[in-house]
């Protein structure tokens, strides 16, 4: 047998359903400002640092190109029959080497970030998926149900102010809050219900013609034979 509930203060009801609420709002606008920096992370990762490492790489290999000429222009006038140093050559070659490589290291690190992220992101959307249901739905839901129950509270105080002995159909309240159907029909339902309740059955005599006919005849019978005696 059920409990009657014991509600001390509708506006803890509606308190709590302002918070699903502002829940909802802030846990919302966080995953939206979160998606919105990954997505930038990712365009920035996969289109933005890719074309840049191509680029300085490009440049790399013609500072290596331009750096090999002119040391090879270099060895090829030699000083007093003597073979140059060309110490400033030589540097050169190796500064543009040294760029070229760091160049192609950049840009194997990028390859490599960018399988990393997607893994990453992949991750994410499968632990992120239970909180995206608590918003769009579990939450929601909860919010709904607390604005059924203020609803009905407020139909049963008003039905109590206009008669103190009247009596709330506890079912209906259930029916209207729980299974999400229309209060119109509800409450028609429990107005049938309540009619259906109030009518008596009727007499087995009544419910069965055939007895009712079945009686007449006889009593008609036994009056014929009274008359001729």
């Amino acid at each position: 047998m059920s409990t009657p509930a014991k509600v001390h203060s509708s506006d803890a009801i509606e308190a709590v359903r302002l918070a699903l609420l502002s829940f909802i709002e802030r846990v919302t606008d966080a995953l939206a400002e979160l998606s919105g920096e990954m997505r930038r992370t990712q365009e920035w990762l996969e289109h933005d640092r890719p074309g840049f490492w191509k680029h300085q790489t490009r440049l790399g290999m013609d500072q290596v190109h331009e750096a090999q000429q002119a040391l090879h222009r270099c060895l090829m006038f030699p000083i007093a029959d003597e073979r140059p140093s060309c110490y400033e050559e030589r540097a050169e070659l190796k500064k543009a080497r040294a760029r070229l490589a760091y160049c192609e290291q950049k840009a194997e690190r990028v390859r490599h970030w960018q399988q990393t992220l997607r893994h990453e992101l992949f991750e994410y959307e499968g632990r992120i998926s239970q909180l995206v249901k608590l918003v769009e739905i579990d939450v929601p839901q909860a919010a709904g149900v607390l604005k059924k129950i203020m609803r009905q509270l407020e139909d049963y105080q008003a039905v109590r102010a206009a008669d103190p002995r009247a009596s709330y159909n506890d079912v209906a309240i259930a029916r209207a809050i729980w299974s999400g159907e229309d209060e119109t029909e509800v409450a028609a339902d429990a107005e049938a219900e309540a009619d259906a309740a109030n009518e008596q059955p009727a007499s087995k005599e009544d419910s069965n013609p055939a007895k009712v006919q079945a009686g007449s005849s006889t009593a008609d019978g036994e009056a014929e034979n009274n008359f001729h005696a």
